[in-house]
């Protein structure tokens, strides 16, 4: 054969080869398709881009929608979030399974997420005590630009420290295009509105920021820029996963639905029909954007709004069910499961669940020392980190009052990890103002209401030093000014000094009718120290003396000296580990004081005086039993007008009146039941009654089962923003009857 056709020949064979191989390719192309075997080649395959809106709590349907993807081997290359969406996406990205994120929000107590206040089993003793004086208004800060609101309804230390939790096995890396998946998180810049993509630094961070809903939670700064929820500005961020290179979207759509003409009561409603209408109208417009093979998922549970967290099994499964609806969709996109593996294997291994801590450092902003914040924590060196201790160790960090908030970040550095615990200064209130309100309204006496003001100024030093003045206003005026001031890192030793003026009104009842209204004033000063242990117990002593005077308000004066000199000294040791003062659901008060009067500090007369109290409070489900012992004696009996013990009224013999009862000793023992009946507007409310006995006596003689009164009560309570609020009917078994409507402190008193 001539060379030329033997090269024509060989040349045409091999363009039939090539026509073959191709054509081959095409069918194996087109049978891999129908089979949904793409390759796991990058170049070969479309890029998946995952997209997951903001929605609040209905958010956690995107955990059901990532099982069904992984259980259908779908390759995500990109995650785009906004709000929630930030979270479940970022979580996903650093290379936890919807399983684990799953599991990382069981952990998490979402009733109490968005309870901004610390704990307060982790308050300092000194912020307990707080809880007396009713002073539960949000407070006014004053810094150098004049009187400051708070940026948010809550400052958001819950809702930081739950997010470090989910998110901690990420900070090490910063960079979000280093992650098992590629990452952003898109916020809405708060000066323009614009969209603002978050894609490097501390992932926590990142996530609260893209979550900050305006007005409740404070804007955060990321790149000198204000940042509030990226639902404002982009709540579907197609445009977003596009641009990082995906050909193919899925996205998740859980924002919530606008409500019916009907549903629109209140103006709460109106405010969030319209906040909805308006990231509506900018999600559509992405979903507009839709090609014909990408992948739009609704998951369905209407009925639950985006504040319903304790739901999040129920929206787990409406994400799981919403997929399958696409599950045709889907699987045109899943791998085989050996080119599955081959993809997951080829990720990046990122999320590092136990860190070996290297070193530690405090990034604190606030007025106290760093030691102060050192001391409280207790990861040691060269040990994994420890999350339950951390969390707790912030709590009490947190609990100082002195922060806007407390968290933390890993870091690497020069091949070692570090843990970095940021004590954020509270800008806005350098020193603050407090308001409260206390109303004690009884049937047969009238009203009494007092209108509280406190100034605090908690920055006096590095070891926590603090200014208080106070004034109340209304049928119990007073003006107390103190220096407190703790004398070491651990804060646990402290002197303290107080003057002021302050009035007390009581009854003075005969034969149960009132002859007539009494009011004691007092001008006294009052020098202090003692030991905190633990928080939760105080050992203290003082020394008091008080200019008084009793003026009768109505009726017949009941006293002939109506000035009085008190002047002694005082030891008290109390414990207080409550959690709630209001209505009590766990832990214990009480303590034991002594009074030792003596005319040599000044005193009209001398006499000894002991109380004893104990009280506690245990819960099943949605019923509690609180109970406690109250006894205070004279032990010479001999104590004067001014230092007889006045006790009486609702919870204190129910059915009498506030303080009638006089004596030289005083007994109760009751037993209060209360059950939480729900909530009305976020505010708790419960219903009960008690049982009750005891009485005021003046000799020991006379205490004996003869001279005990029984009394008992039913109430209906709310746990408001201004303080417990009860309304009350209380009787005795010799008659006496009342009806009460309190405003303030009324189960315990220090």
């Amino acid at each position: 054969m001539p060379v030329y056709k033997y090269a024509i020949l060989k040349k045409t064979l091999l363009i039939a080869l090539i026509f073959l191989c191709h054509h081959s390719i095409v069918i194996t192309a087109e049978r891999q398709n129908k089979t949904s075997d793409i390759p796991t080649e990058k170049s070969a395959r479309p890029r998946i881009g995952l997209v997951l809106s903001g929605g609040g709590a209905r958010g956690f349907a995107h955990i059901g929608v990532l099982k069904i993807l992984e259980q259908n081997n779908i390759p995500i290359d990109y995650i785009v979030g906004t709000s929630m969406g930030s979270i479940v996406g970022g979580l996903y990205a650093i290379g936890l399974s919807p399983e684990e994120i799953e599991d990382g929000i069981k952990g998490i107590a979402w009733s109490k997420v968005f309870d901004d206040f610390a704990y307060r089993e982790y308050k300092t003793f000194r912020r307990k005590q707080d809880d007396f004086d009713f002073f539960n208004i949000h407070r006014i800060g004053i810094n150098e630009d004049g009187l400051q609101l708070s940026p948010g309804l809550i400052e958001g230390q819950q809702i930081e420290l739950a997010l470090d939790r989910l998110a901690y096995p990420g900070f090490h890396i910063n960079d979000y295009d280093k992650f098992r998946i590629p990452f952003r998180a898109v916020a809405t810049n708060l000066e323009n509105g614009e969209t603002f993509i978050i894609k490097n630094g501390n992932l926590a961070r990142a996530m609260r920021a893209s979550m900050s809903i305006p007005g409740a939670l404070p804007p955060i700064t990321i790149d000198n820029t204000l940042l509030v929820d990226g639902g404002i500005a982009n709540n579907i961020p197609i445009d977003v996963a596009r641009a990082m290179g995906a050909d193919i979207i899925i996205a998740i759509d859980v924002s919530a639905p606008l409500s019916k003409k009907e549903d629109i009561t209140s103006t709460i409603d109106v405010t969030a029909q319209l906040t909805t209408i308006l990231t509506r109208r900018i999600a559509d417009h992405q979903i507009k954007t839709l090609r014909d093979d990408d992948i739009l998922i609704i998951p369905g549970e209407q009925e639950i709004s985006s504040s319903d967290f304790e739901q999040y099994p129920a929206l787990i499964k409406a994400g799981e069910e919403a997929a399958l609806v696409k599950l045709d969709a889907i699987q045109m996109l899943s791998l085989s499961r050996e080119s599955y593996s081959r993809h997951v294997a080829s990720l990046p291994r990122m999320a590092r669940r136990e860190p070996i801590i290297d070193y530690i450092e405090i990034n604190n902003k606030t007025g106290l020392n760093d030691a102060v914040m050192r001391v409280r924590i207790h990861q040691e060196i060269g040990k994994t980190l420890d999350i339950t201790q951390l969390e707790e160790d912030l709590s009490y960090i947190y609990g100082l009052d002195y922060s806007s908030s407390v968290v933390y970040s890993l870091e690497q550095r020069d091949g070692k990890t570090g843990l970095i615990i940021y004590v954020r200064d509270r800008e806005w209130a350098n020193s603050y103002l407090q308001f409260g309100l206390s109303i004690k309204s009884e049937s047969q006496i009238g009203a009494f209401t007092n209108l509280d003001i406190a100034y605090t100024k908690h920055d006096l030093n590095s070891l926590a030093g603090e200014f208080r003045a106070t004034a109340g206003l209304g049928s119990e005026p007073e003006v107390i000014a103190e220096i407190y001031q703790p004398l070491n890192i651990n804060l646990d030793l402290f002197i303290a000094a107080k003057i002021g003026f302050t009035t007390s009104i009581f009854p003075s009842v005969i034969n149960n009718n009132v002859a007539s209204i009494e009011r004691f004033q007092r001008t006294s000063i009052d020098l202090s120290m003692g030991k905190i242990l633990k928080q939760a117990t105080r050992i203290k002593l003082g020394l008091q003396h008080s200019d008084g005077r009793t003026i009768t308000i109505s009726g017949s004066q009941l006293f002939s000296d109506g000035d009085f000199k008190e002047g002694y000294i005082y030891a008290s040791l109390f414990h207080d580990s409550l959690d709630n003062l209001s209505f009590p659901n766990t832990g214990l008060f009480g303590g034991i004081s002594f009074r030792l009067s003596k005319k040599d500090l000044g005193a009209d007369t001398e006499y000894e005086q002991l109380k004893l109290q104990l009280s506690g409070a245990g819960t099943y489900q949605r019923y509690t039993v609180f109970s406690r012992a109250i006894f205070k004696t004279t032990l010479d009996e001999n104590a004067p007008f001014n230092a007889v013990y006045r006790n009486g009224g609702f919870l204190e013999l129910s059915g009498t009146l506030e303080q009638e009862l006089a004596g030289q000793h005083f007994g109760l023992i009751e037993a209060a039941f209360y059950r939480r009946l729900g909530d009305i507007t976020f505010l708790p409310i419960y219903t009960g009654f008690s049982v009750e006995t005891g009485n005021a006596w003046n000799r020991y003689e006379d205490i004996n089962a003869e001279n005990m009164i029984i009394a008992g009560s039913i109430f209906i309570g709310a746990d408001t923003f201004l303080g417990p609020l009860y309304i009350a009917f209380g009787f005795t078994d010799s008659g006496e009857q009342a009806l009460y409507f309190n405003l303030g402190q009324t189960f315990l008193l220090p």
